[in-house]
């Protein structure tokens, strides 16, 4: 601390030749406060290693990263500070006293004369009285003083040290900004100790160095869109070269023949009379299936009848909704045992009739325990349990649980970890689907269930297709909903997987903002024209450590996209470093009585 006083000594002898102003207080408190100029723009320093950094890492912060913004901030803003106080103190204290204070006798003689004419000497004025007895007088003016220098001032240097850090930290996660407030707070209170004529200078210069600071760091400016999507997205996952020289190596044998050979084998020609008799297979289990024995799924051959030998197959318990291709009812399956969604379409014309096969015959494919698995198909006036309704019934696994939609109005939006674990989760099951070549087209909160256990299911490719599938609609007509639809599906064109991804993120921004990216719109028509033109997005959580993630999801050029692959590992790193699993609920979610 010697040699800090020594040399904070001759600076502020220095500072006293240069700045020496002979009104009231005097021009050695002036000079102080030309020192606490100085204070002030030592948190800039260390918001300008910041901002400087961070254009080269963007906003990804590894460990090494983290502890140079946390250290540039705890020295600057803290520390140096401290230290600066804390020998000025000293150096005014051991003026005031007659003791050493390395300021010389030139500077000792004018610090004896008159600060003003009710505060004293200036040696007494800036070395007697700490900041605690500061405020124990009578005096008017001298509390006064102490509360616009020691109160005020510090106020307004910690407010304009954190807006410093937040411009620092622009286009990131803003989390190493409280290093830099929290210790120049912190200063005010470990100073109670050095006299206040001194503290109460150093704030005041400190107040105009750290506005000034503000503007230094708008001049820096922020890192570029695409330094901050090189940090956040991690290189896209590619196969290994061995697997896709197997598959160059046997170009005779293709997936569908793949698929096709896995089928059990079909049953002989019986008479009308003799039902036809399926060899049983095993049904795959997950959280929301429990394996049970079923029989071989009928599509893509006929249907067969679904009644069981002591009678109706199904019992409709009730309507659980409805779509634009079908409803959607709860009943009881008594041959698989428990209860199941089944999904009829709204009219049995040929062209749903066709819609409804495809989309059951892609989904039977796809396996993941966060998608919906589907059990069966049936013609309705197969079973006399379905007389309700018509035309052809995809049996499917029942999520019993809240949507994602109504879990957001009725509980608030979710947390960073929680909106990871959704990304995630529904993520891989996009990414399961897509390799079956299943494009969901229409994701959306509405159609994310949170089950009872907190795990989020994607239900609903009632508008799924198959890659190379003809578009059953008329020209122009834009299947999916507006508000979640990307840029592309709506002036469209082919589904894809990026068309998939964009929707997802769609679906996770709202979870965290309780709106649509691109915000509301009254009706579907101005919807669906802000999606194609590819409206900016407006309305994406800014407090969060996902914004440049989902920056990058949903961006206006599907080529830019990061892949789902890509997705989940960023996320999956996210939670680790933030010490968090992965598989983890979202939320609980109290059974609907």
């Amino acid at each position: 601390m010697e040699g800090v006083a020594a040399l904070l000594a001759g600076l502020l002898v220095t500072l006293h030749r240069a700045v020496a102003p002979q009104f009231c207080p005097g021009s050695w408190p002036w000079a102080v406060s030309a020192l606490g100029v100085g204070v002030g723009l030592l948190p800039t320093v260390g918001a300008l290693v910041v901002a400087l950094l961070r254009k080269r890492i963007g906003s990804r912060y590894g460990a090494a990263e983290s502890f140079v913004l946390a250290a540039a901030g705890l020295v600057t803003a803290g520390l140096l500070p401290l230290l600066v106080f804390t020998a000025t103190g000293r150096i005014f204290t051991a003026a005031a006293s007659g003791g050493f204070s390395g300021l010389g006798r030139p500077a000792l003689r004018e610090l004896g004369g008159d600060a003003c004419y009710v505060l004293g000497s200036q040696a007494e004025y800036l070395g007697i009285g700490s900041v605690a007895d500061a405020f124990g007088g009578s005096d008017p003016v001298r509390f006064g003083l102490a509360m616009f220098l020691l109160v005020i001032a510090p106020v307004l240097v910690t407010v304009f040290v954190m807006i410093q850090a937040r411009l620092a930290l622009r286009r990131g996660p803003a989390w190493p900004s409280k290093f830099f407030w929290i210790p120049t707070a912190a200063v005010a209170f470990l100073t109670v100790g050095v006299p206040a004529g001194s503290a109460g200078h150093l704030w005041l210069g400190a107040v105009l160095g750290s506005f000034v600071g503000i503007f230094v760091l708008l001049v820096v400016g922020t890192p570029s869109r695409e330094a901050v999507r090189r940090s956040t997205v991690p290189p896209p996952v590619r196969p290994a070269p061995t697997k896709a020289a197997a598959a160059k190596a046997a170009p005779t044998r293709s997936a569908l023949a793949e698929r096709f050979a896995a089928r059990a084998p079909e049953p002989p020609v019986v008479p009308r009379s003799a039902p036809p008799v399926r060899p049983p297979v095993r049904a795959a289990a997950s959280r929301s299936n429990p394996p049970t024995l079923i029989a071989a799924p009928p599509f893509p051959g006929a249907p067969r009848t679904g009644a069981t030998a002591a009678g109706p197959r199904f019992q409709l318990i009730r309507r659980l909704g409805s779509g634009g291709f079908g409803r959607v009812w709860l009943a009881q399956d008594a041959r698989l045992g428990h209860v199941v969604a089944l999904k009829a379409a709204h009219a049995p014309d040929a062209e749903t009739e066709q819609r409804i096969r495809r989309e059951a015959g892609a989904l039977a494919a796809v396996r993941h325990p966060h998608c919906v698995r589907i059990h069966d198909l049936v013609p309705a006036r197969s079973d006399a349990g379905l007389s309700e309704l018509d035309g052809m019934v995809i049996v499917m696994g029942y999520v019993e649980g809240m949507s994602l939609g109504d879990l957001v109005r009725s509980r608030g939006t979710l947390d960073d970890v929680a909106a990871a674990r959704v990304w995630l989760s529904l993520a891989g099951a996009l990414h399961a689907a897509h390799q079956q070549g299943v494009m969901h087209r229409d994701v959306k909160p509405g159609n994310v269930v949170v089950d009872h256990g907190g795990f989020a299911h994607l239900i609903d490719f009632g508008i799924a297709r198959k890659s190379g599938d003809a578009t059953m609609t008329q020209t122009g007509f834009v299947l999916g909903t507006p508000d979640f639809l990307s840029p592309e599906a709506a002036c469209g064109e082919r589904a894809t997987p990026a068309s998939d991804a964009w929707q997802l993120a769609a679906t996770v921004s709202f979870a965290l903002t309780g709106q649509p990216p691109r915000g509301g719109h009254p009706d579907a028509v101005s919807g669906l024209r802000a999606a194609a033109s590819g409206a900016p997005l407006s309305h994406l959580p800014r407090r969060t450590a996902h914004l440049a993630l989902l920056q990058a999801a949903m961006d206006n050029d599907p080529s830019r996209r990061p892949p789902l692959p890509a997705v989940q590992r960023a996320l999956s790193e996210w939670l680790q470093r933030n010490g968090a699993s992965l598989a983890g609920p979202v939320t609980a979610v109290t059974p609907l009585r």
